[in-house]
């Protein structure tokens, strides 16, 4: 991979995924522009497309950060795991990112939620309640 390459990697991250529109912006050759994008596919570099979403617009005004602490004898006695904790989050529609972490948490989710109603709800009845989550500490993002 070369620096070429990781101008078009920045481009489609940052929601640019039109050939046309990298090879205007990067001044390269369109067909320059196709042939390293089928590459950094072929090479799953580029896993896939996606959408960039305005959450707020859509009505989702606040975002936390939440770092959950789990009981690890709990999960070993009912054969569950930090992984599928953090996969079971990641499949609820408001967590948006997940990472199992070191420090005073095990697990760090990030969310959104449309009021602090909502956030309530989310954190008592999608995260509190899977088995063997037994804290959470939620940082509200203020800007």
């Amino acid at each position: 991979m070369d620096s070429l390459d990781e101008e078009i990697i920045a481009n489609v991250d940052s929601g640019i995924i039109k050939y046309t529109a990298i090879s205007k912006k990067m001044n390269v050759p369109l067909s320059t522009v196709h042939f390293r994008m089928k590459k950094l596919e072929k090479e799953k570099i580029i896993k896939y497309y996606k959408g960039e979403i305005d959450w707020k617009s859509a009505g989702f005004s606040i975002t936390a950060f939440i770092m959950i602490g789990v009981d690890k004898v709990i999960l070993k006695e009912r054969n569950r795991t930090q992984e599928i904790i953090l996969k079971e989050l990641k499949e609820i529609m408001y967590v948006r990112e997940g990472y199992i972490i070191t420090g005073d948490g095990d697990i760090m989710v990030k969310i959104i939620a449309r009021d602090t109603g909502h956030l309530k709800d989310i954190i008592l009845n999608y995260i509190d309640s899977k088995e063997g989550i037994v804290r959470t500490t939620t940082m509200i993002v203020l800007e």
